[in-house]
């Protein structure tokens, strides 16, 4: 029977924001977030394809970490760097919102903390910042927001996320008010050279094949939010069950 701790074995084993393109980003987001697996894992689904879906075994911090919370290792971080990798790669979204990592021939559903992504901002040369996911996907984006403990969510090409807290220095440089709203002001990057090879991060840095490169101005209202309306407004499930109907989702 496949669990979640089998992911170790899994990973070794399986032998200016123009507003048209904001709206053109925006009606793909979706399908974006349905990321192709690796082709080992496609086997795998192939060869094992009525391997029961579980939920309540891994959660996603408000720091972006994978988290086992199933009964052994309650609380575990993951943190090997091929595993994240693996993880990172075949992280993805149900139409009806609910987020999952597939290990191997099983889909793992994920509790999330808050947002079903996590962004960090990475400083390039010339002033230009660039934005990922947890994941790794490097993207535009499109929209900010602010609750009313203070965190600031970006919504991206691949959706809602909320800054990663070491990250909140960067993006107050951009930071000013207009007409008594809060904006920021910054230039971003989306590098045509693989990014992983001008940032060292704990994930490799990666472009989905959808995401545009090169460099623009963006100026973007940071608008307030209530943390508790997040969820149905950018219409995900923080806390996805299993389909009953169908266990295989």
């Amino acid at each position: 029977m496949w669990a979640l701790p089998m992911v170790a074995a899994c990973a070794w084993g399986w032998t200016g924001c123009p507003s048209s393109a904001m709206l053109s980003l925006r009606s793909t987001r979706r399908s974006t977030q349905e990321q192709v697996v690796d082709d080992l894992v496609e086997k795998a689904l192939a060869r094992w394809p009525n391997v029961p879906a579980i939920a309540g075994w891994l959660k996603l911090s408000l720091q972006g970490d994978w988290l086992l919370t199933g009964p052994v290792p309650e609380g575990l971080t993951i943190s090997h760097p091929r595993i994240l990798n693996f993880m990172a790669r075949n992280y993805g979204c149900e139409a009806d919102g609910r987020y999952y990592f597939q290990n191997g021939p099983q889909k793992a559903y994920v509790h999330l903390a808050y947002t079903p992504w996590v962004y960090r901002i990475h400083p390039l040369e010339h002033g230009a910042l660039m934005l990922s996911t947890h994941t790794g996907l490097v993207c535009w984006p499109l929209g900010m927001y602010q609750d009313e403990q203070g965190r600031v969510l970006i919504e991206g090409e691949h959706g809602i996320g909320l800054l990663h807290s070491n990250d909140m220095d960067l993006l107050a440089e951009g930071l000013h008010e207009s007409n008594s709203e809060l904006v920021h002001n910054a230039s971003w990057a989306v590098p045509e050279v693989d990014p992983d090879t001008l940032i060292a991060a704990r994930t490799k840095l990666r472009r989905d094949k959808n995401t545009s490169t090169g460099q623009r101005t963006c100026t973007l209202k940071l608008v307030p939010i209530e943390s508790s309306t997040v969820a149905q407004r950018f219409q995900f499930n923080p806390n996805p069950e299993v389909n009953q109907q169908d266990p295989n989702s």
